[in-house]
Formats: structure tokens, C-alpha cells, sequence
């Protein structure tokens, strides 16, 4: 996958495989956790049991992060299926425009991506992380750690690019 700004002030990602597809899909499936439970869900367990948060906070935050997760769902349904329609020589290539006024849903959509897959995982902090530590991960934990960096260099580009 290519990415690269636009000069509308987004993000463009050149789709070059299946691969590259997955792991935009993912993205979704990364911020539900492999329990299904959604971060406002997870951030209320950690608040005291007599507190508001249930019946106030929560609410609003899982509405919050579901249109966040809804802003990218449909942009990469919508671009994968456009890809699908195009020349049959090119199968599995497509075009995902990111505009700036997405970027922000894009960006909280990556944190939740990237904050379930910490929940999942448990890599701790990236700065004490050395190679030889991911070379021992299983294959399915290696999988996450590249999806995290991956998704946490398109948050650096949607800061760079596309956010103010």
C-alpha cells in the first residue's frame, strides 16, 4: 500500500493487493477486541461502580467511537467495492481517498484499532520494544504488532497531512 497526501489536504491509499484490503478491514475488527467489548465498554470498567459513568459517559463515548468506526467501515466497503467494478486486470488494486474532514474519525478509528489490539496483546510501551523480543512472537501476535505500526504510521501521516 502506498499512501500519500492529497492536495485537498487528505490522504490517498493506493490499494496494490488482497492484503493491503484485510488489513484496512481489520481495522474495525482490531478496535472490538477479540471479546467484541467496545472501549467505551472497556474505559467503564475501569471507573468506580458509583459513579455516573455508566449511565452518562457511556453512552455518549460508544456513540462517539461507533460513527468513528462507521466512517471508515463504509469508506473502505465503498472503495473496495468500486476496486471490485473496475478492470478485471486489475483485481485486488484500488484507490481509498481519506478527505480532511474524515480525518479525525479516521485518526480515533486507529486508536481504537490500536488500543485493542494492546488490550489483545499486551506489547507494552514501542520505546522498550527490541527486535529480538517481536522475533519471538507467535505468528498471530506478529500479525497485530505490524497492523499497530501500520496503523499508528497512518496516524502520523493523517497529523501531518490532514489534521490542523
Amino acid at each position: 500500500m502506498t499512501v500519500m497526501p492529497t492536495m485537498e489536504g487528505g490522504l490517498r491509499l493506493e490499494i496494490e493487493n488482497g492484503f493491503d484490503w484485510v488489513m484496512l478491514e481489520d481495522i474495525s475488527k482490531d478496535a472490538l477486541g477479540d471479546d467484541g467489548q467496545k472501549l467505551a465498554e472497556r474505559l467503564g470498567a475501569l471507573m468506580d461502580e458509583e459513579s455516573d459513568w455508566d449511565e452518562v459517559v457511556i453512552p455518549e463515548l460508544r456513540a462517539f467511537f461507533s460513527e468513528q468506526l462507521g466512517v471508515v467501515t463504509r469508506a473502505v466497503t465503498q472503495a473496495r467495492k468500486e476496486a471490485a467494478d473496475g478492470p478485471e486486470d486489475e483485481a485486488g488494486t484500488g484507490t481509498l481517498f481519506i478527505a480532511r474532514e474524515e480525518a479525525e474519525s479516521w485518526y480515533g478509528a486507529l486508536n481504537q484499532a490500536r488500543l485493542g489490539l494492546e488490550t489483545r496483546f499486551q506489547f507494552g510501551p514501542s520505546d522498550e520494544m527490541e527486535l529480538d523480543g517481536v522475533r519471538a512472537f507467535s505468528e498471530d501476535k506478529l500479525r497485530g504488532f505490524l497492523r499497530m505500526r501500520f496503523y499508528a504510521n497512518l496516524q502520523g501521516l493523517l497529523l501531518d497531512f490532514a489534521m490542523e
